[in-house]
């Protein structure tokens, strides 16, 4: 049951970032923040509320907590296995400079677009070891994964965002006889100018022609001077490079006291298949990633069996490893997910819309409607939520208007994707994390002037759209 508590509502989002800025600790701050919300909405029966919560929680995310634990499955595998340091290896001979080093992640990440999870986690995997042999600070390493995964997957229209949207879009009834949604999806992309913006500010970064600045800049200057590539608190302890033990020659010995069989030694083509088998899986049933890594998890057993590269035992055992590598960010994950349904039961959404909606309308609609899905994809950390709540009221206002659909649905998609950068408790964020080995408040942090560089070009951007033909 939401109830209205007006501004009240956005108290517990002032308390979650108050405590951010002094603790400088993402998951106490959230776990705070969320009791504040839940005293305010139940009062007297928070705890009762947060059980009940957590439960309902725990299963409309499922889908999402699963894939994040099978993610972290298959990355230890690939990376116990060797196979992932034989890809890093041969990017490593065509990469031997710091800005090659860079294209070639920004490259991978523009590759593996079909989903950002899928994205993040993989392209991680890959390129953080080759960037630290460059001595690129982790947060550089993070800054390129996050400003090319999420704007890949609204600009592409064949992603597990896209397909999401344009469900939004066809559920309005806007779609014409005779096309589809994804049709009407991709008429907006022109007018998406956020991630554009952010791809174009990212692509002059790595070419030099846009500096470093703000905190980047300052880890970056003490990884050249002191080749500390990290933050002062790491999610992780992580071996070194050149700690990763060799692979083992020999297998346990056989039964029957026959000699030892050797093992397989991991190749490029070991970590190339698993990866084209997600692509492949993942967008053969319908963009949904946790089929791509089912069937994926599979094939890999299957193919590092023949290979000899793990016995079924060490297989197993590495799924699990890596299943539980993931425990921390998957409580981070509910945590945050709480903390969005308490702020909804306290009706932050309707505040926010009933606030601003007197401002969507004019020559200013886009803006608005941009900034808008940005605060609220910040506050909530939901940019697939924000967009339920958006598309169809902005549908309503856009049909009284007679405005252009286009660029009111591309101001929402837009405005997720920035506010996704900019939350330091978002699940993208929180994987961004994870896989580069930095805390979620560093990964934002040093990403946000570039982000906000783009976000300050991308209002500009729909203010003359509207003066021009609104």
């Amino acid at each position: 049951m939401e109830a209205t508590y007006g501004i009240v509502s956005i108290v517990p989002v002032i308390v979650l970032f108050a405590l951010a800025l002094i603790t400088k600790r993402t998951f106490e701050s959230l776990f705070l923040a969320t009791l504040v919300a839940l005293v305010i909405g139940y009062k007297g029966d928070w705890f009762y509320a947060l059980i009940e919560q957590l439960q309902v929680v725990a299963a409309d995310n499922i889908w999402v907590l699963l894939v994040v634990g099978l993610l972290g499955s298959l990355i230890c595998v690939l990376e116990r296995s060797q196979a992932a340091m034989s890809f890093s290896k041969l990017l490593s001979k065509f990469a031997a400079t710091r800005k090659k080093s860079l294209a070639a992640e920004w490259l991978l990440s523009v590759i593996l677009f079909v989903d950002d999870y899928l994205n993040i986690m993989t392209t991680a995997t890959t390129v953080k070891r080759l960037n630290d042999s460059h001595k690129l600070h982790r947060t550089m390493t993070a800054y390129v994964i996050g400003s090319t995964s999420a704007p890949m997957v609204v600009l592409v229209p064949l992603t597990s965002w896209t397909i999401y949207f344009a469900s939004l879009i066809e559920e309005t009834g806007i779609v014409p006889e005779g096309s589809s949604a994804l049709g009407v999806y991709a008429q907006s992309i022109p007018y998406m100018f956020y991630p554009m913006l952010c791809l174009l500010v990212l692509i002059l970064v790595i070419a030099g022609v846009i500096p470093l600045f703000g905190p980047i800049k300052k880890y970056q200057k003490q990884a050249d001077e002191t080749g500390d590539l990290f933050t002062a608190q790491r999610v992780y302890e992580e071996e070194p490079e050149e700690l990763i033990p060799e692979q083992q020659v020999l297998t346990e010995p056989e039964a029957d006291g026959a000699p030892a069989k050797k093992k397989g030694k991991a190749g490029v083509i070991d970590f190339v298949l698993p990866i084209v088998v997600l692509l492949i899986g993942t967008i053969y049933f319908d963009v949904d990633v946790l089929s791509g890594l089912v069937v994926t998890l599979i094939f890999t057993c299957v193919m590092y069996l023949a290979r000899r590269l793990m016995n079924l035992a060490e297989y197993v055992d590495t799924m699990w490893d890596g299943f539980s590598s993931m425990m921390s960010i998957l409580v981070l994950l509910v945590i945050a997910f709480l903390f969005k349904n308490a702020c909804e039961t306290l009706g932050m959404s309707t505040y926010i819309i009933g606030t601003v909606a007197p401002f969507m309308s004019g020559k200013f609609l886009p803006l608005v409607i941009f900034l808008v899905a940005t605060l609220m994809t910040f506050a909530l950390a939901n940019a697939w939520g924000v967009a339920v709540i958006m598309v169809p009221l902005v549908v309503s206002l856009v049909q009284a208007m007679d405005a252009n659909m286009a660029v009111a649905m591309a101001a929402i998609f837009s405005g997720t994707v920035l506010g996704t950068q900019l939350c330091f408790y978002s699940d993208n964020a929180i994987l961004i994390s994870r896989a580069t080995n930095i805390q979620p408040l560093d990964h934002v942090k040093t990403q946000m002037p570039f982000a906000l560089t783009a976000g300050v070009l991308t209002m500009a951007a729909y203010v003359i759209y509207g003066v021009a033909f609104l």
